[in-house]
């Protein structure tokens, strides 16, 4: 991602770029990024004078669609469905024509403290790509600063944890490229969880981003070419480090663990000058945009398929789109559909908590509405059904080792009784 790219992408999204000049890296990022919800702030750090950064580029669901070019919400959700299914033509490109190398120092890098909570300077847009024979994964892992050559990043047991494990099995420290300021769809892509061999840059490449790709000089690890920072390195199977405290998606503290530690090996800066390095306020929109809307997307297109009469689907800010979701079906659906796609929803995004299942003339996006619907629809003794002791999410403070409770909510008109006993009135 260059200056350029970044202007071109406002223009698209209809958002307005705010240059606020030098930021102090101590929560000044986070609070001018809180009250600027409507704007693309780009700002610099102290000491890091080739790299600018910006933040909120995302704030809604609007700006997805409209980056992907989609008339609506539900068309974004198939565009990315359909990218992780789609094989793209990649064209590699000569690593030296993108890149120029640099000092090994990661304190030449924008590591930020966002909360006076957190227990280190943190990168939150670093992505991880890793290979392992012939399975590839790019995806989102927090960056916490240990020393020139070192850093610590949160890993759970997903892709890139299965490819470490591969490693070292073998006795061997993981060779990975740590990659800051890919376009915005090579972005998105990395926040998807496709299946198990579906390479997310590839995914990219498919919403509309660079097809060009890179390989690292050292591993060969392919990256898209539009990155702004490539550091070339291993994860290692010995060493461990605390990782932590960080505020995460829930804006809740999360707790310090040992964590794999990654040595870097080789930098590479981009040639498009200013690098531009996207800065992810933990906890706020694009934190829960990233993560959340690639969830909406498989709870839509999984419920459509089993319970084609639902309408919408949103995983809710209140819920840090994460723990709370909201599904919307039409007349047509009976009670039993209703909670057949509640637990549909549950199955699609396992880390979901409570669902709450409305009418259609309920809008989704409107949290008076929908607690509007609970208070007249919704009878506790027969409409509330609670799932105990089942996997959820590990963030869930309730909940232990990831085990906890979920509660479906039916607050839609009873199908037995007339509609019209239910129908709120409109304004004259």
């Amino acid at each position: 991602m260059n200056l350029d790219n970044l202007k071109a992408v406002a223009r698209r999204l209809g958002r307005r770029l705010v240059e606020y000049g030098e930021l102090k890296r101590e929560y000044e990022v986070t609070r001018v990024s809180y009250s600027n919800r409507n704007s693309i702030i780009l700002f610099k750090v102290s000491g890091l004078d080739n790299v600018v950064l910006y933040s909120n580029l995302f704030t809604t669901r609007r700006d997805i669609v409209s980056l992907l070019g989609l008339p609506t919400v539900e068309d974004a959700y198939y565009a990315i469905k359909k990218a992780q299914q789609k094989t793209p033509v990649l064209e590699y490109v000569d690593f030296s024509e993108r890149f120029v190398e640099a000092e090994v120092d990661l304190s030449k890098l924008p590591f930020l403290k966002y909360y006076r909570e957190d227990g280190g300077y943190y990168l939150t847009s670093s992505i991880y790509i890793a290979c392992y024979e012939e399975i590839c994964n790019s995806s989102y892992h927090r960056t916490m600063y240990l020393g020139k050559n070192k850093a610590v990043l949160r890993i759970v047991p997903r892709h890139l944890h299965y490819i470490l494990a591969k490693y070292f099995e073998r006795g061997k420290d993981a060779p990975v490229a740590m990659v800051l300021g890919l376009d915005s769809y090579h972005e998105i892509a990395a926040a998807t969880s496709p299946p198990l061999g579906v390479f997310e840059v590839r995914v990219g490449a498919n919403l509309g981003g660079d097809h060009r790709v890179v390989k690292t000089p050292k591993y060969g690890i392919p990256v898209p070419a539009s990155a702004s920072i490539v550091v070339e390195g291993v994860i290692s199977r010995d060493e461990r480090a605390f990782e932590g405290s960080f505020v995460d998606i829930l804006m809740l503290v999360d707790e310090v663990r040992e964590q794999p530690v990654f040595v870097a090996e080789n930098v590479y800066f981009s040639k498009d000058q200013p690098v531009l390095v996207h800065a992810i306020v933990p906890g706020l929109w694009e934190h829960q945009l990233l993560m959340g809307f690639p969830r909406e997307a498989e709870i839509y297109v999984e419920l459509k398929r089993v319970v084609p009469c639902v309408k919408a689907v949103r995983l809710t800010e209140g819920g840090s789109s994460w723990l709370h979701g909201i599904i919307s079906v039409s007349r047509e659906c009976s009670e039993g559909d209703a909670k057949l796609a509640a637990l549909v929803a549950i199955s699609a995004h396992p880390s979901i908590k409570h669902v709450v299942v409305v009418d259609e003339d309920i809008d989704v996006d409107d949290p008076f509405m929908v607690e509007w619907a609970i208070a007249t629809r919704m009878k506790g003794g027969s409409d509330i059904e609670v799932l105990r002791d089942v996997r959820g999410s590990t963030l869930e403070p309730r909940g232990k080792g990831g085990i906890g409770d979920k509660v479906i909510v039916l607050a839609i008109a009873p199908r037995s009784e007339p509609y019209e006993k239910y129908r709120r009135v409109g304004i004259p």
